[in-house]
């Protein structure tokens, strides 16, 4: 028996972890960097990004149906032998890990900044580890059902933001395309950083009970991440002006403060508290995917003896240094970069690989 068998996923599991990984990771930066880029046409940029991100999704859901009892690591392995396929383990590994600090170190600011100011950044990051290691323990059976869990918990949330725009000016969105496509298509790049996380599809897919539907999984995680982008920018693009939209710090948390009720004070807070479980998505399953990159190149311990190392390593850099907002923005840049490499182009160059050798072994058998 295989031992992916053993730790099912269902439909709504494998959309919600990686919809999880998407939202988690860029929620509180895409509506500034979209005025930053395109004004108030850049909500348009993430539709377009959807579109795009779409392409490579599905072509990683075809790579995956050569390899169904088995990672891309397999894969890999069986196609080019185990001595390339361990690099590209490192690689995925390396990716893997820099999205999951990324995930750790802005929930880590945002708790500093929000939350707990006259907290240890230390401390706060081991009270995080501690669902971390529950979670990611074991495996992708607990994985699926924490961000299943979350999802129904947190759905919501999002309807929230529809309060604010009582107060708003439509007149702000338009007119549509004011200064023409060139501001959001110079957007473009920077919104792909939002649909990062479809890279889990390569580790979830085995796990899948019914592959047929793996393809429409990731377009509905797509989906759901576009609309989450979506309605959030356009609710901050109506309510702050176009030069505030530049000017305000973390608009996605600023407008919070617009709702009140007379129970209630500082209710921003209370959903800083809520959206912590919303960003662990993005760092708990790049985690776990990350020792199980590194359990895979070494063929050692459980996943579990990694997910412990790679906790306190991050642990222990973080107790010397601890990065600014700024050095993250800066991270996410590169994150981006690296993202489109991994994420976008090197699906398309693995499809394209797989569909000659698989061209040329029908030739030599014809022939």
């Amino acid at each position: 028996m295989s031992p992916f068998v053993k730790s099912p996923l269902s439909f709504l599991q494998y959309v919600f972890i990686i919809a999880g990984i998407q939202i988690g990771i860029a929620i509180l930066s895409i509506p500034r960097e979209m005025a930053r880029f395109a004004g108030t046409d850049g909500w348009i940029a993430i539709v377009l990004g959807w579109l795009i991100t779409s392409i490579p999704s599905l072509l990683t859901v075809q790579i995956m149906k050569g390899s169904p009892d088995g990672t891309i690591l397999d894969l890999i392995k069986k196609k080019l032998g185990r001595w390339l396929a361990i690099p590209f383990a490192l690689v995925f590994a390396a990716y893997l890990g820099g999205m999951a600090y990324i995930g750790l170190l802005r929930t880590l600011l945002i708790i500093r900044v929000w939350l707990l100011q006259n907290t240890s950044p230390f401390i706060v990051l081991v009270l995080l580890f501690i669902p971390t290691y529950i979670v990611t323990r074991e495996g992708t059976n607990m994985l699926g059902r924490f961000a299943e869990a979350i999802f129904y918990f947190l759905c919501w949330l999002p309807f929230i933001y529809l309060l604010p725009l009582k107060e708003g000016q439509w007149l702000n969105i338009i007119p549509i395309l004011k200064e023409g496509w060139l501001p959001i298509l110079s957007a473009v790049p920077t919104v792909l950083f939002a649909y990062l996380g479809f890279i889990a599809v390569f580790f979830l897919y085995p796990h899948l009970t019914h592959k047929k539907h793996a393809g429409a999984g990731v377009l509905l995680a797509n989906t759901i991440t576009m609309m989450m982008n979506l309605l959030i920018t356009l609710v901050c693009f109506v309510y702050f002006s176009p030069s505030e939209m530049i000017e305000v710090n973390q608009p996605v948390i600023s407008v919070l403060k617009t709702i009140q009720f007379k129970f209630l004070e500082r209710i921003e807070i209370i959903f800083i508290s809520l959206y912590i479980g919303l960003y662990s998505l993005s760092w708990i399953p790049a985690l776990y995917f990350m020792a199980y990159c590194l359990k895979w190149t070494t063929n050692g311990a459980r996943v579990r003896s990694y997910l412990i190392g790679l906790l306190a390593f991050i642990g222990i850099g973080t107790y010397f240094y601890l990065p600014t907002f700024n050095q993250s923005v800066w991270l996410e840049y590169m994150m981006t970069r690296i993202g489109i490499v991994v994420e976008y182009i090197l699906p398309i160059v693995i499809w394209i690989y797989l569909v000659i050798r698989e061209k040329v072994r029908r030739e030599e058998q014809l022939g």
